[in-house]
């Protein structure tokens, strides 16, 4: 089985997970919280504004595979991209024209970077990914609950997209967690 979500799909599913994490840091009222105020684990020199996700989960294993191509604004010149990932691996990515990138992951941040052999300039680059992760038997990230039918055992698949839950399906940039998707 194989599902296909646009940007604006994962608006709606994300935006869940980005109301919790674009609070304004303390003693500062959520009209005067701006990109550059927002207190977040994440670089700021990179700004993802769009993302084209295909995945193909496996129920009965407990797993998917997913591409995700990413629309990224580099502001300042970076080698890195830096994004929240939990419980995944990574199969390659690279940016068109720029080259692959060395992958790697920070279990304990949670994070996963890409990191090129050359810094990208100021620009706006496509980030292209492919990786795997779990199917949780929880409500965490991409979840399966299984039920009775009249026709014996089912598993439906969930989704649970938390701030700290989303990054165990999709990779998680500073514009998903500011609401900042094309809706």
């Amino acid at each position: 089985m194989r599902r296909l979500m646009s940007s604006a799909a994962i608006a709606v599913i994300l935006l869940a997970a980005g109301s919790a994490s674009a609070a304004a840091p303390a003693g500062v009222g959520t009209k005067g919280a701006t990109f550059a105020t927002v207190t977040t684990q994440l670089p700021r020199n990179v700004r993802p504004s769009h993302y084209d996700l295909a995945f193909t989960p496996d129920a009965d294993k407990l797993t998917f595979t997913a591409q995700v191509k990413i629309a990224i604004e580099v502001v300042e010149p970076t080698n890195t991209v830096t994004l929240q990932a939990a419980d995944l691996t990574f199969a390659k990515a690279e940016i068109a024209g720029v080259g692959a990138a060395k992958i790697k992951v920070d279990e304990e941040a949670q994070t996963a970077a890409f990191t090129f052999a050359k810094a990208l300039p100021k620009g706006k680059y496509v980030l292209s990914i492919d990786y795997a992760g779990k199917i949780y038997k929880q409500a965490a990230g991409l979840f399966a609950l299984d039920y009775e039918t009249d026709a014996g055992k089912k598993r439906a698949l969930y989704t649970q997209f938390e701030n700290s839950d989303a990054r165990r399906f999709i990779l998680v940039g500073r514009a998903v967690l500011q609401g900042h998707l094309h809706r």
